[in-house]
């Protein structure tokens, strides 16, 4: 994959969307005299029934509870047995949207939770803020804005960050809203019905401390997609391209500066497996305590048992993803480590939220932060160095 160098229910509040989408997934038409309905849009309808269908048993499933059994349960299970996921994901390579190398580019902004209100957090304006640069310089031509409504608050991340930047005077008509995605790996992977034709660029704004997973993830469900393309299509004769190579996307890193400041924060970093149990609202968790999450995630190799699956957990992603098929793998993972590793150990000042609460100490971390682990420093030695910086 190019590489380049320096977590849902659809909310009612949702603006509706300005231009005519043209993607990876869902905007197969008919083809010149070819019989059938778009089987593109089919697969879209069908990601959308699954969304209504699952409803309630999503969101307790994301919040860590068992999906409720009874006629939900079931009907889910038979409506996701009739769908061939693998077969309508799938786009010939001769209709992609992706133009390798080209200058074109679009950037997603990936959500984060709501407050209990369902307003933006201030993570969410900053990425947000951060997101309207690169269109008002012309870096990118539109921003796709994903995130769907895992908290239940009857608001999107999606629509909650279009209102924030419109409210900036960003036109409707750049806004892209994917309001589906309840994890970083549904961002990449419903971002793809999104992508304009022409584009060669894709760009990631996200906060400091999510950008190692977020790349990494990325990483893997893009290379995901590419081959299980190439597979398919590996023996058409209508595929002219002699290298059976499926364009790729170059990918950039835009990560936002959060707000560093020296008070504690309001919830306890009470650890059960590493991961912080949230027990109010994220926002209030410090800095330093979500540098140091996710640090974990990554190190643990918990992001590639989700990209795996529990399917009973993930309802609105059927896709297992196995890494290790993966030949950048180990490269991708290693960048990823040393880059959270790079971020943890730079933010652990930070103890106070994000949201501006406490008072401000000089930003300590550099960005984009560096995926070499620092001297002396290996991958094995991450558990080490976590434990150097426990915050709260």
């Amino acid at each position: 994959m190019a590489r380049a160098d320096p977590p849902g229910r659809t909310g009612h509040d949702d603006p509706e969307p300005g231009v005519e989408r043209q993607g990876l997934l869902p905007r197969r038409g008919r083809a010149a005299g070819g019989p059938g309905p778009p089987r593109g849009r089919l697969a879209v309808l069908a990601v959308l029934s699954v969304a209504l269908v699952a409803g309630v048993a999503s969101v307790a499933a994301r919040r860590g509870a068992a999906p409720p059994p009874g006629p939900e349960r079931a009907a889910l299970g038979a409506t996701v047995g009739l769908l061939d996921w693998g077969h309508m994901a799938k786009v010939p390579p001769w209709l992609s949207s992706i133009e390798e190398g080209a200058e074109k580019a679009v950037a997603i902004v990936l959500g984060q939770s709501l407050k209990p209100d369902g307003t933006a957090s201030q993570l969410l304006v900053d990425r947000a803020t951060k997101a309207k640069e690169l269109l008002d310089n012309g870096t990118v031509e539109a921003l796709i804005v994903s995130g769907g409504d895992p908290k239940g608050t009857g608001h999107t991340e999606a629509s909650a960050m279009a209102k924030v930047l419109t409210d900036l005077g960003i036109p409707k008509e750049k806004i892209i809203l994917e309001s589906q995605a309840f994890t970083t790996a549904e961002n990449a992977w419903f971002a793809l019905r999104w992508i304009p034709k022409g584009t060669g660029q894709f760009y990631i704004v996200t906060s400091e401390f999510h950008m190692p997973r977020a790349r990494y993830t990325i990483d893997a469900v893009f290379s995901h997609f590419y081959r299980m393309v190439e597979e398919t299509y590996k023996d058409d004769p209508s595929w002219k391209d002699k290298a059976r190579r499926y364009p790729r996307l170059t990918i950039r890193e835009v990560p936002t500066a959060s707000f560093c400041g020296n008070s504690s924060s309001n919830l306890d970093g009470n650890l059960t497996d590493g991961w912080t149990p949230i027990k109010g609202d994220v926002s209030d968790l410090s800095l330093a305590r979500r540098a140091a999450d996710e640090f974990w995630y990554i190190g643990s190799k918990r992001v590639d048992d989700d990209l795996f699956g529990r399917s009973e957990q993930q309802m609105l992603w059927p896709v297992q993803i196995d890494v290790t098929q993966d030949p950048d793998n180990t490269a991708n993972f290693n960048s990823a480590l040393a880059a959270a590793m790079n971020v943890h150990r730079a933010l652990c000042v930070c103890t106070s939220p994000p949201e501006g609460k406490g008072s401000e100490v000089d930003y300590p971390l550099r960005l984009p932060a560096s995926t070499q682990f620092p001297d002396g420093v290996q991958a094995d030695d991450w558990e080490r160095v976590r434990s150097s910086c426990e915050p709260r």
